[in-house]
């Protein structure tokens, strides 16, 4: 993808880029290797606001470079090239002919441009996608066109996953929205908090998309320390949390650098003033995301006593993903917990006595306190 330069006063859009540049990579690898084909659907396609006159700063544009080095690097390994398959879909007429013409010449990848409304497109897109493995991405410029009962069909699509642009900037302004649509019925309140408020839209796309777990993760507005949207991410498999989390590692650190930076050009656009030393030698400008991650690891923790209360023996596939579904909580993260909680409150069956990481095949029995 395009250096953040190319994003200037737009580099929310290069975090969301980075995160999808980096979980497609991900994903398509893990897919690949045991299906041979991968389909990838976007809604939204654009172009908007690109720079570029390539359009490599642009989803669909980064989207096809990252599938490429899947396929070949599948390839590379001696497994036959994996059959890519591409549809984007765009509503706006202006928009839709700069995208025919960005992908005009694309001869190595099967793509697709379609002229449509996103909600009305839903059967040809499932016809698209066939029986296939798909990863659908909904990122919209505004808050219509992605109601959960219209899209139900396509968040149902098996095997499949999704991530969805969830603008929470436009619901903590109110922006005259139908909630009710949006979520897929009544449920929000004005009085929600923002946790509150993803929380409740991650459980309707569970609900609606029947997917096993839900999770998200935020993108802060690069020069206010608020938040401009979250991703939601819907799999049915927890090693695709896995994943996302692992992609949510890297992310977060590019975040905090690029904001700090952005914050910085602001400062001195506003001024008029130079800096003595450059954003990479600071400390972040606001608050860190550290304080979040310090509290969605003792949520964790709260988590797993839960399910120990409540199952006394839980096996490393059953305690992973449900501690995974919190934002900022990483594999490491649930180890080191796990291992502070060892000969206190739990066991770990099957740890042998030289083991520091936790694997498949161990399981975690609640201990009894003693009550003297």
């Amino acid at each position: 993808m395009k250096d953040p330069a190319y994003y200037l006063g737009r580099e929310q859009t290069y975090l969301k880029h980075f995160f999808l540049e980096r979980y497609l990579e991900r994903v398509g690898f893990n897919i690949c290797s045991f299906r041979n084909e991968f389909v990838y659907v976007d809604g939204f396609s654009g172009p908007w606001k690109s720079v570029d006159e390539k359009f490599e700063d642009t989803s669909f544009m980064i989207a096809m470079q990252e599938l490429r080095k899947v396929r070949d690097g599948v390839a590379g390994l001696g497994k036959r090239a994996p059959r890519i398959r591409c549809l984007f879909m765009e509503k706006d007429l202006v928009s839709f002919r700069d995208l025919k013409r960005a992908i005009d010449d694309v001869t190595d990848l099967e793509v697709e441009a379609v002229h449509d409304e996103f909600e009305k497109a839903i059967p040809s897109i499932l016809s698209f996608v066939g029986e296939s493995f798909s990863l659908v991405f909904i990122d919209p410029t505004g808050w219509t066109g992605f109601g959960l009962k219209r899209i139900t069909r396509l968040l149902k699509h098996r095997p499949g996953e999704v991530i969805i642009t969830f603008m929470y900037d436009f619901i903590n302004r109110r922006f005259g929205l139908d909630f009710d649509e949006l979520f897929g019925g009544p449920g929000w309140t004005p009085e929600m908090s923002e946790g509150e408020t993803v929380q409740l839209y991650c459980a309707r796309v569970k609900a609606f998309g029947e997917f096993d777990y839900v999770t998200s993760t935020r993108i802060l507005n690069p020069t206010k320390d608020r938040t401009y949207f979250h991703l939601i991410y819907g799999t049915r498999h927890w090693k695709g949390l896995l994943e996302f989390r692992n992609v949510e590692k890297s992310f977060v650190v590019e975040q905090e650098r690029l904001r700090n930076t952005a914050k910085q050009a602001s400062r001195v656009d506003r001024t008029g003033q130079p800096e003595l030393f450059p954003a990479t030698e600071i400390g972040p400008a606001g608050p860190s995301y550290e304080w979040e991650k310090a509290s969605q690891l003792e949520s964790a923790k709260a988590r797993l006593r839960s399910l120990l209360s409540l199952h006394l023996s839980l096996s490393y596939e059953e305690f992973m993903p449900h501690l995974l579904e919190l934002p900022l909580v990483w594999e490491s993260d649930i180890n080191d917990i796990i291992m502070s909680l060892q000969g206190k409150e739990l066991e770990i069956v099957g740890l042998q006595p030289r083991e520091r990481t936790l694997k498949r095949g161990h399981t975690l029995k609640k201990l009894e306190l003693s009550s003297s």
